[in-house]
């Protein structure tokens, strides 16, 4: 929970007011009418501080600082620069909007007291996380109108890049696998041996292979029938990867040991190499296109807002 409030802290780097009362209050930047302090630097940095305190010490640690406050003072100006446009253009959020994210944050703690404390490491009330909050939803609701809403993929432009990048959709030889594991942790090796052989030898038998899986299994997949799904090939361990895919479908193994116990596997289908059709990937397609779009879209719209700001950094 307290990890969670953390990572959200981090990413709202809308940061106002005092993050402790030893840091000064020291301008770093002015951007048209706002103001990033030293202290909304220390706030969206403090979560990463803390990690990098964990992971190095001494010279490195002190380098991985100056890189973060770079990088981070970048961003918080971004930050600023989109929240002054929607000042300017007096976007408006509803009250019950950020109280409803105030409630979603404050019932992720198992108290009122909890909530408090992990804000108060943060140097944060909750009057100024609230203000945060706010600040985030009127810059998404610009965001959304002035490059989101502008950004669409045509079938066209879907159809173009998978003709032109077939090869990003390659998939390699697959099979459709039943499995039914024999756990040797549950009972002796030699009695795992025995009963993987008899299930076996049912299964040569004729015996349905869903059956047995049900009843004998002791696999994630047991409830199915033993259905693992489709598997590529080097997805298994060494031995079973290989034993399997020497099978055409419809054929079974014998029992196979691991570190887990034996494995029997029925291979149910079986396809070769090939590109997976456009109809399946569609809308990965489209989504990364538009992903792509959008990021294209909100560089060109930070450009211009930046030629039209005065930024000054101290």
């Amino acid at each position: 929970m307290r990890r969670a409030l953390v990572l959200m802290l981090c990413a709202l780097s809308l940061a106002a007011g005092a993050y402790a009362s030893e840091v000064v209050e020291r301008i770093l930047a002015v951007v048209n009418d706002e103001v990033v302090t030293e202290q909304d630097l220390q706030i969206v940095m403090a979560p990463v501080l803390a990690q990098y305190r964990t992971m190095v010490a001494g010279a490195e640690y002190e380098d991985k600082v100056r890189e973060a406050r770079q990088e981070f003072l970048s961003k918080v100006i971004d930050d600023k620069l989109i929240l002054s446009e929607a000042k300017r253009k007096q976007v408006i959020v509803k009250e019950e909007e950020v109280d409803g994210m105030m409630a979603d944050v404050r019932n992720k703690f198992p108290s009122r007291e909890a909530f408090l404390g992990t804000i108060g490491e943060q140097g944060l009330t909750e009057k100024k996380l609230w203000n945060r909050f706010r600040d985030q939803l009127i810059t998404q609701k610009l965001i959304s109108y002035e490059v989101k809403s502008k950004v669409s993929v045509s079938p066209g432009e879907v159809n173009d890049y998978y003709k032109a990048h077939e090869q990003e959709f390659k998939q390699g030889d697959r099979v459709h696998l039943q499995h039914i594991l024999i756990r040797s942790s549950n009972r002796s090796e030699e009695e795992a041996k025995a009963l993987a052989e008899d299930l076996s030898v049912q299964l040569t038998a004729g015996k349905p292979f869903e059956e047995l899986a049900k009843t004998y299994s002791e696999g994630a997949e047991a409830s199915e029938g033993g259905d693992m799904g489709w598997v590529e090939k080097g997805q298994l361990m060494g031995e079973i990867d290989q034993q399997v895919f020497n099978l055409e479908a419809g054929k079974l193994t014998g029992p196979i040991q691991s570190s887990l116990g034996y494995h029997l596997f029925k291979v149910v289908e079986r396809k070769e190499v090939s590109i997976k059709p456009l109809a399946e990937v569609r809308s990965e397609v489209q989504d990364a296109l538009f992903k792509q779009k959008l990021r294209d879209r909100l560089e060109s719209w930070m450009k211009l807002l930046k030629k039209n700001a005065y930024i000054s950094i101290r």
